[in-house]
């Protein structure tokens, strides 16, 4: 019997026009609000800039996560195993995967109905915003 691989057994969606990565929405919990997605991350493709406006907390599941700075450096590679914990910033990153690109576990916790993301371009002006309600609209779309 072979073994399935989850990046083959997961619907992946893509979210919008944005690109390099996709996600699947697994659980979200209204009573904790909290919400558990899986990223997959193209190989050396960043995604669009943004900062994280509410606790989150990852897995890596396979491959290598990859964390920019803003003016495009790499700051972090983290493996597959590696767990993180990543409170809220102000400070703009990008990431991808590594060589054979990433999936990697979410776990993303309300701050009272605020921004969870905010996306922004190259001259890091916001664009667009997540919330834990438009998370909660896209997994009913789904289902």
């Amino acid at each position: 019997m072979e073994l399935q691989r989850i990046e083959d057994v997961v619907k992946w969606k893509q979210f919008g026009e944005l690109e390099h990565f996709r996600y699947s929405i697994l659980h979200i919990d209204a009573a904790q609000q909290r919400a558990e997605l899986l990223f997959k991350l193209e190989p050396h493709k960043p995604i669009i800039l943004h900062r994280h406006g509410s606790l989150n907390k990852l897995l890596v599941l396979s491959g290598e996560h990859h964390i920019y700075e803003a003016d495009g450096t790499l700051s972090e590679i983290r493996s597959a195993g590696t767990y993180t914990v990543v409170e809220a910033s102000d400070k703009p990153h990008s990431e991808c995967g590594g060589d054979g690109g990433a999936i990697v576990l979410f776990s993303i916790f309300d701050n009272g109905g605020k921004a969870l993301y905010e996306l922004m371009d190259e001259s890091l002006e916001v664009i667009a915003t997540l919330t834990m309600n438009d998370l909660v609209e896209l997994n009913s779309c789904a289902n």
